[in-house]
């Protein structure tokens, strides 16, 4: 499992469409959960401690911040965090989804406690794998 000391999931939400739920499922979970509005919020945050999973909230890709999700892949302390998109089911950012290599994948509104579990599982497996010699 996680450690709550040093890890966390980080969410940006701009328009702070989800934090409502996020902070409902939040008291369910081992992890704690910061949300972010501003890219300022985020990077500061960033500098605290390194996030498990990243979930950017909204329909446009331009408000996820090119630049903040290359700085997340490029800094070297966040190189194995997952970073996931929350859209809804017709964002048009599905079938553009080779324009942001740098999301791992797109979840679809509403986000359960199953589902970030899952994630936060999944995030931990990856961070593992990638700290074995040779993979």
């Amino acid at each position: 499992m996680i450690s709550t000391h040093d890890r966390y999931i980080l969410v940006l939400d701009p328009e702070q469409q989800e934090i409502r739920n996020i902070h409902s499922i939040e008291a369910d979970l081992q992890y704690p959960v910061f949300v972010a509005s501003s890219m300022e919020q985020a990077v500061n945050r960033l500098r605290q401690g390194e996030p498990c999973l990243v979930i950017l909230v909204g329909n446009n890709v331009q408000a996820w911040s090119q630049p903040l999700l290359r700085h997340l892949r490029q800094t070297s302390y966040t190189a194995d965090m997952t970073i996931v998109a929350l859209t809804d089911s017709a964002s048009p950012q599905w079938s553009h989804r080779e324009d942001t290599p740098e999301l791992d994948g797109f979840l679809v509104k509403p986000l359960s406690l199953d589902i970030v579990r899952s994630l936060v599982e999944s995030a931990q497996a990856r961070r593992t794998w990638q700290g074995v010699p040779g993979s």
